[in-house]
């Protein structure tokens, strides 16, 4: 009651300030989605000392996100209804409702998400030869957390809170089962993956320093790089360097956007996730050869600063560039649905 008028309140001068489709909307809606991701890849990819500098970005993103929220209302809807109605009819929604109502009860629910983080908690006592807790654990504890919040959260932040279930729950499927898997099993990394590694990262990272001038050459997952000085050195492409988390971040990020806030045809959805796989693909590449080329002219100590810290820049750079082409993109198209609908009406 007064916590609802309070959140009304608040929300209608956050629509005065930036109204619906306004640059300023937009521009406020890109830095909250990179500020949710890069606090949440700065939480996962950091020891656990360094995690939490990745807190308040997501904490501050979140809140940009629930102050001035994408495309919420369907085409053609009056720009000024009440935000309690701007619950749009999309797939995420749809099956995330389906889903809940499956299970039928909130607590069942909640209990699930207990379940999952007394799970780790038990097995990183007793079962796992290492006690302290890393990145899938890390990414488990959050996914708990959500179910156990989602009852409560979902009354007053639906299409928030099932954007931030989906895009958890992707994350998971895509980083901790298969990781979970290939621990237990006996093998040290799937053909595919090295393929991979060698001839999408290693290869074409070594030939692009030597088209520069810098002599290395790749064996695997391993790159020898002759620096300037002459010392030979030679560097490990792990799986944060092959790009895994960032990939398998931003495909969870806009599986659950399309999901939850857009509509899009299959192809279209299908284009538009491969172009941003690929500028994954190539702004990880690019992050590399930059981190080589200060390796060959500064050192080891300065290729070593910029590997903590180039690849932020790199995926912030790429990604604000995509996430504000594809929100420029769904407001043009529900503005043309909506000029449609209007026409048909009259």
């Amino acid at each position: 009651m007064l916590m609802d008028a309070v959140w009304k309140r608040i929300t209608r001068a956050m629509d005065r300030l930036a109204p619906d489709g306004s640059q300023k909307r937009k521009f406020l809606q890109i830095v909250g989605v990179i500020l949710l991701l890069e606090g949440f890849a700065t939480t996962v990819l950091s020891s656990k000392f360094a995690a939490v500098w990745g807190i308040p970005p997501v904490i501050l993103g979140a809140l940009l996100l629930m102050l001035f929220p994408p495309r919420m209302a369907k085409a053609g809807a009056v720009k000024h209804a009440p935000r309690e109605s701007h619950v749009p009819d999309t797939y995420g929604i749809r099956f995330v409702d389906f889903v809940m109502n499956k299970i039928g009860n909130d607590y069942i629910v909640m209990a699930l998400g207990a379940a999952v983080i007394g799970f780790i908690v038990l097995y990183n006592g007793f079962v796992s030869a290492e006690s302290d807790y890393g990145d899938l654990d890390t990414l488990s504890f959050m996914f708990g957390g959500m179910l156990i919040v989602y009852p409560f959260a979902v009354k007053r932040f639906k299409v928030e809170v099932i954007f931030a279930l989906l895009f958890i729950t992707f994350v998971v499927l895509m980083l901790v089962v298969p990781q979970a898997l290939m621990s237990v099993s006996d093998d040290d990394g799937s053909s595919a993956g090295n393929w991979y590694v060698h001839y999408m990262l290693a290869a074409p990272f070594a030939g692009s320093l030597n088209l520069m001038g810098i002599h290395a050459h790749s064996f695997e997952e391993f790159i020898t790089i002759t620096f300037r000085d002459g010392s030979v050195n030679t560097l490990g492409i792990s799986t944060a360097c092959a790009g895994l988390y960032s990939f398998s971040i931003f495909v969870s990020a806009f599986l659950a956007f399309t999901l939850v806030f857009e509509r899009l045809p299959p192809r279209l959805m299908a284009l538009v996730l491969g172009i941003g796989v690929l500028a994954a693909y190539l702004g990880n590449l690019f992050r590399m050869i930059v981190i080589g080329v200060v390796g060959y002219y500064n050192g080891m100590d300065a290729l070593l600063w910029a590997h903590k810290n180039v690849g932020w820049m790199v995926f912030l750079g790429w990604s604000a560039l995509f996430w504000y082409l594809v929100i420029r993109y769904a407001d043009r198209r529900a503005h043309s649905a909506g000029e449609r609908s209007k026409s048909n009406a009259s």
